[in-house]
């Protein structure tokens, strides 16, 4: 900022009596009263009076009223500002300005820009803003909705990453210069997207003849896809989408298109999974829809496999796409062996459930009750999952049980109703809710409830054999669970307090979803762990199977030897044929000496004949 040649004389008489050097007497003189300067220390202020007698200045800063100055001091710390200036007005009508803020966000960007050279830093933006001027709860919200008014007007450039800088244009770029530079300017793909998103929404100021503008932008985005199309596909697919919109809209581009959608899916179909679910559900059903034209007859066997990989929205815009092309009977014949062989996903089954009196109604039958409960113990012990999507389901569906029993067979109740009060996934609270919504429908099952409180009464709570690594295993993610994921979750609660109405609130309401699960999780950890018994499996008896052996089978039919170690409660291996006492092979194993047979569960409710052939005593690898 410039500097006035003119000295006040009263400066200039401290200057001649060497009591200021005459390198600062001209700003010190430009700091008269009334002044609004910035501090890099103590923020924006106001210089209140001068004490020469003192050699010094009073200055109001934000937060630090009546601070004193030496006067060379502040000739070197303070920086003139005009009464204009962003910082000037926080500091004199900060009300004013949080009221320009929520009236008119966009007018409020600009005045921080040309305070500050017409392009800033997110992280400066946000620190001249943030607490400053905007609440710090209100700031995120705030900012997501002005970005997206933003992204509106042409004489803002509103960078996709935090680390590039927002910027003010001349006032006399056009319109259309300015969406075109936007383009051009991007450096990555989601800003060249954004930049084609926002042609879309206006290609009538192209003129007349918008394609013949228009035309160097849809080539050198066919360019980029076909560049990045393995490279980064998830990118490059939105990007081809987003062009095919614009093409759409301006019919003289279509002709001069080489790359089309079913091309690109015949070279990324095997990895669609990966980042197909980063578009939106509009934009999946696109893809989803070109895929009979990109891989002919086998498309269907292509998309039944990704349904065991997809979350339920991506599911149900695929199942439109077999619905459309007439192949539901093919969507519901893998549903039926996936839900009989417990493999179908949890995602999935709760898609299933959620669909039940639509596209899924063929297949969505008691015979489903199995599968749920498999999915959600399995849930239940992956640590990995953040949430159990077919307990949600069941829970959440007030009337899905009636609908699974409505048509079952009483043998089909009653294992139901025993699985639920069996199976540790679920806390007492839970299990009675869910009986109560059995019971309504099947009154006789009450006793079934009594027979197994009877039980529970009689019987002392058994312990669970653990091994002395898992049980530790078990502490360190009980300690991760109360002291880091539980405080941080009622942290995302508060802050998501804040954002407003909690009604319509989706950060506040997935944050108490989340806390249910931890909660649940606690209980269910804390109840285990009053219950395991640590062992190396030292004083195994090898004259039987049971926890600690090692068992080698004949499979009475094939011939073919196969072997199972038995170990802990939580200890499991499947490729290293590695399993907890308490699945069902185990249970089937346990007790048997060698030469006896057994008979191990299979996929859907079959068994298969084993021989025991030889029984060893575990060791831990060194």
């Amino acid at each position: 900022m410039s500097q006035p040649a003119e000295i006040h004389p009263d400066i200039a008489q401290l200057v001649s009596a060497g009591k200021l050097p005459a390198a600062a007497a001209a700003k010190v003189s430009a700091l008269t009263p009334g002044t609004f300067v910035a501090s890099r220390n103590f923020g924006g202020g106001r210089v209140v009076q001068w004490d020469l007698l003192d050699d010094k200045m009073i200055v109001d800063f934000e937060g630090k009223p009546g601070h004193a100055l030496k006067l060379e001091f502040a000739s070197k710390l303070l920086d003139i500002l005009p009464e204009g200036h962003i910082i000037a007005r926080r500091f004199a009508d900060k009300a004013g300005l949080l009221q320009l803020a929520e009236k008119d966000p966009a007018e409020f960007v600009r005045l921080a820009l040309t305070s500050n050279g017409r392009k800033m830093s997110f992280d400066a933006f946000e620190d001249l803003v943030k607490g400053k001027i905007l609440p710090e709860g209100k700031f995120k919200n705030w900012w997501e909705n002005t970005k997206k008014l933003l992204r509106t007007k042409p004489q803002f450039i509103v960078p996709p990453k935090r680390t590039l800088p927002l910027e003010l244009r001349g006032d006399d770029v056009s319109p259309t210069d300015a969406l075109l530079e936007d383009f051009r300017g991007a450096r990555e793909l989601k800003a060249k997207i954004k930049a084609i998103e926002a042609i879309l929404k206006e290609p009538s100021i192209f003129g007349d003849n918008p394609g013949q503008v228009l035309l160097p932008i849809t080539r050198e985005a066919e360019e980029i896809i076909s560049q990045n199309l393995r490279l980064k596909p998830s990118d490059a697919l939105e990007m081809l989408l987003t062009r095919d919109d614009l093409v759409e809209r301006v019919e003289s581009l279509r002709e001069h298109v080489s790359l089309h959608l079913p091309n690109a899916l015949a070279e990324i179909h095997e990895r669609l999974q990966d980042f197909v679910t980063n578009l939106t559900p509009t934009k999946q059903y696109r893809v989803f829809n070109a895929l009979p034209e990109a891989l002919g007859d086998a498309w269907t066997e292509r998309a039944n496999a990704l349904i065991n990989k997809l979350p339920q929205r991506s599911i149900g815009e695929l199942a439109k796409v077999f619905v459309k092309r007439e192949s539901t009977d093919k969507l519901l014949a893998f549903l039926k062996v996936t839900i009989g062989h417990r493999t179908l996903s949890s995602e999935a089954l709760a898609w299933v459930c959620r669909e039940r009196a639509g596209v899924t109604k063929r297949v969505f039958s008691a015979e489903i009750s199995p599968a749920l409960m498999s999915a959600i113990e399995r849930d239940h012990f992956d640590d990995d999952k953040r949430s159990n999507r077919v307990m949600d389901v069941l829970m959440d569906d007030k009337e899905l049980i009636a609908d699974i029993l409505s048509e079952a067979e009483p043998t089909q109740i009653n294992n139901f109703a025993r699985q639920v009060l069996l199976s540790p996934a679920f806390d007492e609270l839970t299990k009675r809710s869910l009986m109560a919504r059995i019971i309504k429908v099947v009154p006789e099952v009450e006793d079934l409830i009594q027979e197994h409180k009877e039980k529970e009464e009689e019987a002392p709570q058994e312990a669970l054999i653990v091994s002395w690594s898992s049980l530790e295993a078990q502490k360190a993610a009980h300690k991760h669970l109360t002291e880091i994921e539980i405080p941080k979750n009622r942290e995302d609660i508060s802050i998501a307090r804040e954002y407003g109405d909690l009604r319509e609130n989706f950060e506040y309401k997935s944050a108490k979803e989340y806390q249910r699960v931890l909660m649940r999780r606690k209980l269910d950890m804390e109840r285990d762990l009053s219950r395991a018994q640590g062992t190396d499996f030292s004083d195994v008896d090898t004259s039987k199977v049971g926890p600690g052996t090692t068992v080698i089978l004949q499979d009475s039919v094939t011939g073919a030897q196969e072997t199972y170690t038995i170990l802990g409660a939580w200890d499991g291996e499947p490729e290293m044929r590695i399993i907890s006492y308490l699945t069902a092979i185990a249970q089937a194993l346990t007790g048997k000496r060698i030469g006896e047979e057994a008979d191990l569960p299979t996929e859907g409710d079959e068994f298969r004949p084993v021989k025991i052939i030889d029984i060893k005593k575990w060791f831990l690898p060194e």
